[in-house]
């Protein structure tokens, strides 16, 4: 299954375009619970038991994906709670963290200063933003194109559990409790996507040498990191620009 090193990449893509204009959950339930009975996609052929986990994934009102994927020896750690177009969580690479919220359509980033110092090692642009920003929220233009690249959608579910070749049916086992078929992408034997064989068919883990890997969970939760910041937390990007 692909990489999802892409978010990384945008992250850049999206500070870069900041610097241009500058100067839960559910409260558990203590009873056991029920088992889930046998989906039925153990039987089925490993391309139809993909289709079927995409389409769970994309069905559920909501997810938590956590993990970290790399590409050239670059980590990126990534640890997301979506609901539907809605968004809150984090990537980071090494020291540097970009926290972000998406709420009603409205999104929200929050650079830690070694992110800033990443994209501008001299420290100008840390400084700038601790006096212009500090601990507060930024809300980009509303016009700023590269944030469709970033925040999440069904197109990342496509890509995110799409395989590099033909996929075929590995071992079965317990994932975290769970029953679940491994699904082997055979450009990259190494890469294990695990779907669930009980309750829904959810992806539930993907399975990557280490540090790689990502998980799935908390499906269909609602999450209390996904609210709009109050206004006296935020700063619009336009104002930055105007400093």
């Amino acid at each position: 299954m692909k990489a999802a090193t892409r978010v990384g990449l945008a992250a850049l893509t999206i500070t870069a375009a900041l610097l241009a204009g500058c100067g839960n959950g559910d409260k558990p339930d203590d009873s056991a619970p029920a088992k889930a009975a046998a989906n039925g996609v153990a039987d089925l052929a490993a391309p139809a038991i993909l289709d079927k986990a995409k389409a769970a994934l994309k069905a559920a009102s909501s997810f938590h994906v956590k993990g970290a994927m790399s590409e050239d020896g670059d980590v990126t750690q990534i640890d997301l709670k979506v609901a539907g177009k809605d968004l809150a969580g984090s990537i980071q690479m090494g020291e540097a963290k970009l926290q972000m919220l998406s709420v009603a359509g409205a999104r929200y980033i929050k650079p830690n200063d070694a992110f800033w110092t990443m994209i501008d090692s001299s420290g100008a642009t840390a400084k700038l933003m601790k006096q212009a920003v500090g601990d507060k929220w930024i809300k980009p233009t509303a016009n700023d194109a590269s944030l469709g690249s970033f925040f999440f959608g069904e197109s990342d579910i496509d890509e995110m559990l799409t395989p590099g070749g033909a996929v075929t049916k590995g071992e079965a086992k317990a994932v975290d409790g769970v029953p679940a078929i491994g699904l082997v992408d055979s450009s990259d034997t190494k890469t294990v996507l695990y779907v669930a064989t009980s309750g829904e068919p959810y992806p539930i883990k993907m399975e990557r040498p280490a540090p790689e890997g990502l998980t799935f969970s908390e499906f269909n939760q609602t999450f209390a990191e996904i609210k709009a910041p109050a206004e006296t937390d935020v700063v619009d990007q336009s104002k930055i620009q105007k400093k």
